[in-house]
């Protein structure tokens, strides 16, 4: 098991910008190479789902033709609510349907009365938040989104019992199963976060316009 207030983060280093020139369409899955020499970016361009790899320390950018087998591996382990090599260790899915507060319209009642609902007003709408919880801890929150898995955490080595989660300001946290955390510096608006297998390195993409990132990597070791 690993205590993450154990481990040191590097400075972040952006290694590739990637945009309209570089990739198509929005992102939904960053992967690691085993040996940590590329990563692997998917992409959803209308019905189309694309594929790139970036090749590691230079970044250059390159298509793929389809998701490579170790990145499909990697990122089902990644994602899944389950800690890989800790099945006690789960993510807990928690879903909540609200109906917003309507407008007041013609034949409805005034504030202390039932309030009748206008199905032609947009307002009065349904909002559903979906989280997601380890240990009691928030690693994933969704309103009126498509709840993805591995888009707000990935996690740690094999047996380690630790994650990387994006938190609430869009900064990213390491958290273990005795509920220690460590905010990783420097980062901001973030998403995908990706531990590596072997646990020295740390990725994730940064928003940095509607369709634009910056793929960032982190160097984690134990801290002397």
């Amino acid at each position: 098991m690993v205590d993450v207030s154990s481990l040191a983060a590097s400075s972040p280093r952006t290694v590739a910008v990637l945009d309209g020139t570089a990739v198509k369409g929005e992102v939904r899955r960053l992967s690691w190479a085993g040996d940590n020499s590329r990563l692997h970016v998917q992409t959803v361009d209308g019905n189309a789902v694309r594929d790139y790899i970036v090749s590691l320390p230079d970044g250059v950018v390159s298509a793929a033709f389809g998701e490579p087998e170790w990145a499909a591996a990697f990122w089902a382990t990644k994602s899944s609510l389950t800690a890989p090599g800790a099945p006690d260790l789960r993510i807990e899915v928690l879903e909540d349907h609200q109906r917003t507060k309507p407008t007041p319209f013609t034949g409805g009642f005034t504030a202390g009365g039932a309030q009748a609902v206008d199905q032609r007003n947009p307002v009065d709408t349904f909002a559903i938040e979906v989280k997601l919880k380890l240990l009691g801890q928030e690693v994933g929150y969704f309103l009126n989104d498509v709840a993805m898995a591995g888009v707000t955490y990935g996690w740690g080595p094999s047996g380690s019992g630790a994650i990387a989660f994006v938190d609430d300001k869009g900064r990213v946290v390491l958290f273990d199963r005795e509920r220690r955390k460590q905010i990783v510096p420097g980062t901001k608006d973030a998403l995908l976060p990706a531990w590596s297998a072997d646990g020295s390195r740390l990725a994730y993409l940064q928003k940095i316009g509607r369709r634009t990132y910056r793929l960032v990597v982190v160097a984690i070791e134990p801290r002397a």
